[in-house]
């Protein structure tokens, strides 16, 4: 039946009024994608890998053969090229692995690539040796620790002079102390900045920038007279 001109048409059953939403169908329903699940927390990371130990007959077991009786706490570390072994040990025992590792003919690591200083916080200072052989294309890493308090390790440049400079730097840096050493003056900061060291994670900056600016603006008035 068709309405008056100018009157809507009801609405009958079974139709939805213009405007209002249509209730799904039970198959609509059925389709609609359930809600994600929630995202796993992730874990924290651990600060430090796990330690793995060396593979037997690494260079570690010929360190140790070479002198028996020293602690050594062996493990593998990333290298550039692959891995290779690091080993700890105590400061007091230093100058014998070191010596050992240029002269035993097992070891043969006459090469001092570089030293680097690490601050580890609480705990402590290290003093990280790479040792490569040119004859037994192998390679070690010799690591020692110290406290803030007793920041004293043995100079091992009398053994590997090429470690002279270095010890120097980590000097200024770390304020490590390295004894034994015949000319540990700084050798890349002022000399009277003897107080304060760089690469140390406790290096109050504000302090260097002020002892900056007040350098700077003597020189500068040193200048103009």
């Amino acid at each position: 039946m068709t309405p008056p001109e100018g009157q809507e048409p009801e609405a009958t059953s079974g139709t939805t009024p213009e405007g209002a939403a249509a209730s799904p169908t039970p198959e609509a329903a059925a389709e609609k994608p359930a809600k994600p699940a929630a995202r796993p927390v992730k874990e924290a990371e651990p600060k430090e890998a796990p330690r793995v130990a060396p593979p037997p007959g690494s260079i570690n077991e010929k360190l140790a053969a070479a002198v028996p009786g020293v602690a050594l706490n062996a493990y593998m570390v990333p290298e550039m090229k692959g891995e290779c072994v690091a080993v700890e040990v105590s400061r007091d025992d230093l100058p014998a692995v070191m010596g050992a590792a240029r002269d035993d003919e097992r070891l043969d690591l006459k090469y001092l690539r570089c030293l680097s200083g690490v601050d580890w916080q609480e705990d402590g200072l290290e003093v990280v040796y790479h040792l490569w052989s040119f004859t037994k294309h192998h390679s070690l890493q010799v690591k020692t620790r110290v406290t803030y308090d007793d920041p004293n390790v043995p100079s091992i440049a009398t053994i590997y002079p090429a470690a002279d400079w270095h010890e120097r730097e980590a000097r200024d840096m770390f304020g490590i102390n390295f004894v034994g050493h015949w000319n540990l003056l700084p050798l890349l900061l002022p000399e009277d900045m003897t107080d304060h060291f760089p690469l140390r994670k406790d290096n109050p900056l504000q302090e260097i920038e002020e002892w900056q600016g007040e350098n700077l603006r003597e020189g500068a008035g040193e200048g103009e007279e």
